[in-house]
Parts: C-alpha cells; sequence; structure tokens
C-alpha cells in the first residue's frame, strides 16, 4: 500500500471558526502561519498562553509552530543529459527539473512533541492532537511509537464508546468508523516499510479485533501481518476467517489464493483465484487471471501484492480543510516484490489526509 506523502504545514488545522467578540487566537495564529512570519506567531503564541492557557487549541497551535521549526528541505537538481543544471529535456525527452527532500530537526520537533503530549494529557478524547502526533512518528520514520500511540488511541477509545472530538471540541459524526478507517490507513503506511513492521501490524490488528472480533479489515491485515512472517499456517486460518465473515471480498479471496500458492496446493490456490475473478475489480481480475496461468505453467510463486484500497478521501485531508465530510478512498495499492501476499488494508481505502497531515473528521 502506498501511502501519500503532504506537507507537514497545519497540521491540525480545521475549518471551524467560531467568531467572537474577543480576539480569535486561533485564526490570527493560521493567517501569520500562512504568511511565514515565525516571529509574530511567537509573540502571538505567548500572548494566547498568557490570556488563556488551557485552550486546546493552544497547544495544537504549539505543535503546529515547532513542527514548521523543524523542517528542513534539502532541493536536488535533476541535470540534463549534458550535464547542465538547465531545465531542458533530457535524452529520453523527459523534463530536467528539481526534487526536493523534507527532513524535520529533532530539537524543534520535540518542543512541539512536548506540547501535544501535554495537549493530549488534559484532552485525551481530542482524536486530532492524537492523529497529529501518531502522522509526525510516521513522517520520522518511528514506527514503533507510532504503533504505541496508535494502540494507546484504540485503547481509550473503547473507554469512551469512541466519542472522540476533534478541533474546536466539536463532535466527530461518525466517530467509530472514522478512527477504524484512520487505523487502516496508518497501518498501510507501515506496511509500505516492509517484513520489519510485521510485528507492529500484528499488534495494531490484534488491538482492533479485541473490540471488533469481525472487523474484516483488521483480520485481513492480522493475516499480511503473520504472512510477512512466513507463518503461512496462521496467515491462510486468520484469511479464511475473514473469508467467512465476507465470502465475497475479493482482496481476502486473493489472500487466501496467494497463500496456498506458496504452500504449493495449486488446487485450492486456482479455486480461490477463480471466486477473485467472479468478484474482484479489474485489478484484481487481471492479477488471479494471470496466477491461474502462471500456475497452469508451473511457473515460480511471485512475491506478494496489496491491492488497491477502496476510494476515499483521506483521514488527514479534512484536518486542515473544513468540517468533517464522509470519507471516501482515493489511494491505490500496487505490487511489493519485498512483501508477503496481498492484504486487505482499507487503510489507504477510507480515510482522509488533510493536506496538513492529519486525518480528519468524518
Amino acid at each position: 500500500m502506498n501511502m501519500k506523502r503532504f506537507s507537514t504545514f497545519l497540521l491540525l488545522s480545521t475549518a471551524f471558526s467560531v467568531p467572537t467578540i474577543a480576539q480569535n487566537y486561533k485564526q490570527d495564529f493560521e493567517k501569520l502561519s500562512t504568511s511565514g512570519d515565525t516571529t509574530k506567531q511567537r509573540v502571538l503564541l505567548a500572548k494566547w498562553e498568557k490570556a488563556k492557557p488551557n485552550d486546546a487549541e493552544l497547544y495544537i497551535a504549539y505543535f503546529n509552530y515547532y513542527v514548521s521549526k523543524s523542517k528542513t528541505e534539502v532541493v536536488t537538481i535533476n541535470h540534463t543529459a549534458n550535464g547542465s543544471n538547465a531545465l531542458k529535456a533530457g535524452k529520453n525527452g523527459d523534463p530536467a527539473g528539481y526534487t526536493s527532500e523534507v527532513g524535520y530537526k529533532k530539537e524543534p520537533l520535540n518542543k512541539g512533541f512536548k506540547y501535544i503530549n501535554t495537549g493530549i494529557s488534559k484532552f485525551p478524547n481530542r482524536l486530532d492532537m492524537r492523529f497529529g502526533k501518531i502522522y509526525m512518528l510516521g513522517e520520522n520514520y518511528n514506527y514503533t511509537n507510532l504503533t504505541k500511540e496508535l494502540v494507546s488511541a484504540i485503547n481509550y477509545g473503547s473507554t469512551i464508546d469512541n466519542k472522540w472530538k476533534w478541533s474546536d471540541n466539536k463532535a466527530l459524526e461518525k466517530p467509530e468508523q472514522f478512527m477504524l478507517n484512520a487505523v487502516q490507513e496508518y497501518v498501510a503506511q507501515i506496511y509500505n516499510v516492509g517484513k520489519s513492521q510485521a510485528d507492529n501490524i500484528k499488534l495494531i490488528s490484534e488491538t482492533v479485533l479485541k473490540y471488533y472480533p469481525k472487523h474484516v479489515e483488521s483480520l485481513s491485515d492480522l493475516g499480511l501481518a503473520y504472512t510477512l512472517k512466513e507463518d503461512t499456517e496462521n496467515a491462510l486460518k486468520t484469511f479464511l476467517k475473514a473469508n467467512a465473515i465476507a465470502p465475497k471480498d475479493y482482496i481476502v479471496l486473493n489472500n487466501i489464493a496467494n497463500i496456498y500458492a506458496k504452500k504449493g496446493d495449486d488446487e485450492h490456490a486456482v479455486m480461490y483465484y477463480e471466486q477473485t475473478l467472479k468478484y474482484g475489480d479489474q485489478e484484481a481480475k487481471d492479477l488471479a487471471s494471470a496466477e491461474i496461468k502462471r500456475i497452469n505453467s508451473k511457473k515460480p510463486v511471485p512475491k506478494a501484492t496489496m491491492p488497491k484500497p477502496a476510494t476515499a478521501k483521506t483521514s488527514a485531508e479534512k484536518a486542515t480543510n473544513s468540517k468533517p465530510t464522509t470519507a471516501k478512498t482515493v489511494s491505490k495499492t500496487k505490487t511489493d516484490t519485498d512483501k508477503s501476499n496481498s492484504s486487505k488494508s482499507t487503510a489507504a481505502k477510507n480515510t482522509k489526509k488533510p493536506t496538513s497531515k492529519m486525518p480528519s473528521k468524518n
């Protein structure tokens, strides 16, 4: 599964503005963030903290401020065929240009994490704060702590019946589904890292299943984790359990077929690939058809693939734009020759991401 990369500007901004007679510090901060005037931002934050030290949005603003301060960017010139830096077409007709790589300096970012941690401790039902932190952990490849924070959010959600709040303490319309969709998106992100993330995927999936034992997406994710660990017996057992709940789910069907193919059980592999042909989308059908041909010609078993996710704006898109809307998927998963069998991680399927980095409300 491929996760889109977004700029980190205003990770936790929202579209819920409540005009008041008094100064609206949040709106003023967002305007200054847009202008890039960090000096005035710092002055405003100090004034805001003095006037409203227990304002949840203050902690979010501080987090965004330090994330912005920590951001670095390295620009690389894509040279032309003759080695010049001019923006001319290369020998293959490809345009030359520039690429950039974004990173984050440790110390300013740590200050941001300090503020958002305080915000989460004071306002534990603010899911936007939790997902803002989780997103930045992912941006910094800290998948161990990303997993811990995600598991913590899932567990805490069960204690409040998933009555999550978003920006300005607004209640999410479909908090349970929103959270589950976001979890799937993060599973998709760490899946892209490779086999080293099998235990993290397993822990996240098992945590979800503790509260939602029939959640097909998490069962499929768990099967994927076992597959990455090369535990085909438990992988097959888990995928078959998901199939019993959702017999027409073509991603699960494809996963089962792949496991049987790995085990050398051609008869069952073809049987489930044929089911994939029956219920899958065109991409799944093409894959299943190719696998049936491969099996019939006795070619080597291919590496695993990840199916494309369902359409949906990612959860993060909402956080910076406007108030929650119904999620629909947009991302697609592609074959990953370094990973084991395909998995139904609607992670890339049913959530939204904000241009600011965080899942938004639904």
